[in-house]
């Protein structure tokens, strides 16, 4: 009789431990689980802030790049003398100025090779015709 005890105690006990083993095994996998999903997440967000404040490190660098610019252009002679000209109207020596209403100087453009038109050579009766009705002094 005993034998048959000991066989039944045995296989209720291999049934106990078998549901107590799947629970600690689903309880250790669900902790992995939840760890490793947190850590992922930690690490998503973490890189999304990293491309925010480098976008934001891009956007300054570009604003620098401009400032400096315009430090360099503020500071020439020749961009000094411009503005004074044009907001101040000031004017060299024997210069004449002349006000344009409804003119922008940053809208327009300056080309750097203009060469002024020169005067038509006139020709010889025009000369004479100059030369005898000229007015008198």
């Amino acid at each position: 009789m005993r034998s048959r005890n000991a066989e039944q105690v045995g296989f209720l006990g291999r049934l106990v431990r078998w549901p107590a083993f799947l629970v600690a095994n689903v309880a250790l996998f669900l902790l992995i689980g939840v760890s490793t999903i947190r850590e992922t997440y930690r690490g998503y967000t973490v890189d999304r802030e990293i491309s925010t404040l480098q976008a934001q490190a891009d956007q300054l660098e570009g604003q620098k790049i401009k400032l400096l610019a315009l430090t360099q252009t503020a500071t020439s002679t020749d961009s000094t003398e411009l503005q004074a000209r044009t907001r101040l109207g000031w004017k060299k020596p024997g210069e004449q100025v002349y006000v344009l209403t409804g003119y922008r100087p940053e809208s327009s453009v300056v080309a750097d090779n203009y060469t002024a038109p020169t005067e038509q050579p006139l020709s010889n009766p025009e000369l004479w015709l100059k030369y005898f009705l000229r007015p008198t002094q």
